[in-house]
């Protein structure tokens, strides 16, 4: 038997090594690619960014999506349902108004349609109501394009702020007293006709249907007079300073068109001609409608506004229904330069005392809000 020499375990043979696998090109076993079809693209998220301070007037370009027409198809719309709601509010008394003769449709005098007699309890209960259905005509308008939270049309806070309807009462009290004294006073020292039938004998009323109308204008008044704000310093004034609002540069011309007197001015020019008194009165309603949206501004909400013309129109129609005047029904003369010099003087009393209380306790009259990045 012969033995081999040891062997160099280096040169000593060895069982084979396993080998790693080559890499394996996944894509060889992927599922066949699917077409990329436009629509099943994922959708871009948006991008927000936080608005800077925004005023009353500029509240709509708080809106998350914001676009210029949505003003715009807004008070389409608001025309719409309140022309809706007024006929459906209406058509049940139009049996009553036809036998009784108070409506007559071989009648030519159309202005006569638009008068509010208080020796007509109907005819005034027709009138008040139907300008109160502005209100849910504005919402219905603003939920409809998605003008979301509808409170924006009430104030900063995007709500009624209570405490400064109260906290207004008082100035309102007061101004109506200064305005009317001081009217009067002035129309008799002009010797004005508006003098004359004040001096002049009280006319015979139906107690019973002047009663009526007291109790409707005690209801229905408050809704009334904030339906007019809600419309003509609320959705008006925004639209038309949304609209501006997208005015860019830092010119004087520029700074002025996103300014409040822009937005001030056209609704209040428009509140003046849906009255129907002569020059005089109309000035002071839009004397009324001009103070008013200031104040509106300079607050941040409705509700100076509102107190004011909710008291005034009360104090109005209540002196209709006692027939002192020598009328009872609206008439197109409204006192004359007197009675226009008196509700200056008093509209710039309460302008600069709710502006002033509001300027010390509160003066939160802007909103800052998320909008959707374009």
């Amino acid at each position: 038997m012969t033995f081999e020499p040891p062997q160099d375990p280096q040169q000593s043979p060895r069982a084979p090594q396993p080998q790693a696998p080559p890499p394996v090109d996944a894509s060889q076993y992927a599922a066949p690619s699917q077409p990329q079809w436009a629509w099943a693209a994922p959708a871009p998220q948006p991008q927000w960014e936080e608005t800077g301070p925004l005023e009353f007037h500029q509240a709509l370009r708080g809106v998350a999506r914001y676009r210029w027409w949505r003003p715009l198809l807004g008070l389409v719309l608001g025309v719409v349902y309140y022309f809706t709601l007024s006929l459906a509010f209406t058509i049940p008394f139009m049996p009553y108004l036809f036998s009784s003769g108070a409506v007559s449709l071989t009648s030519t005098d159309i202005d006569s349609s638009a008068i509010i007699d208080t020796q007509e309890p109907i005819l005034l209960l027709l009138g008040l109501g139907s300008v109160a259905l502005m209100i849910p005509s504005v919402i219905l308008a603003m939920l409809s394009i998605g003008l979301r939270p509808t409170g924006r049309v009430w104030s900063v806070a995007l709500r009624i702020r209570w405490r400064w309807i109260w906290r207004t009462l008082l100035p309102a009290i007061v101004t109506l007293i200064v305005m009317n004294a001081v009217g009067i006073a002035l129309e008799f020292a002009f010797g004005s006709d508006t003098a004359e039938a004040i001096s002049g004998d009280t006319p015979e009323i139906d107690t019973r249907a002047a009663l009526w109308s007291l109790l409707i204008v005690l209801l229905l008044v408050p809704l009334q007079a904030t339906g007019e704000e809600v419309v003509f310093r609320g959705a008006f004034m925004q639209a038309i300073g949304g609209w501006l609002g997208a005015v860019r540069g830092s010119s004087a011309f520029a700074v002025f068109l996103r300014g409040p007197w822009l937005p001030i001015l056209i609704p209040s020019v428009a509140f003046g001609f849906s009255h129907i008194y002569d020059i005089w009165g109309w000035l002071a309603v839009v004397a009324m409608a001009v103070a008013m949206g200031w104040l509106t501004w300079r607050t941040g909400g409705l509700e100076a506004a509102i107190t004011l013309h909710v008291m005034n129109n009360l104090v109005a129609f209540a002196y209709l229904a006692s027939g002192i005047s020598g009328e009872t029904a609206q008439t197109e003369s409204s006192g004359g330069l007197g009675s226009l010099i008196g509700t200056a003087s008093g509209l710039v009393l309460y302008s600069w005392w709710v502006n002033r209380d509001f300027t010390r306790r509160d003066g939160r009259r802007t909103r800052t809000d998320l909008v959707e990045v374009r």
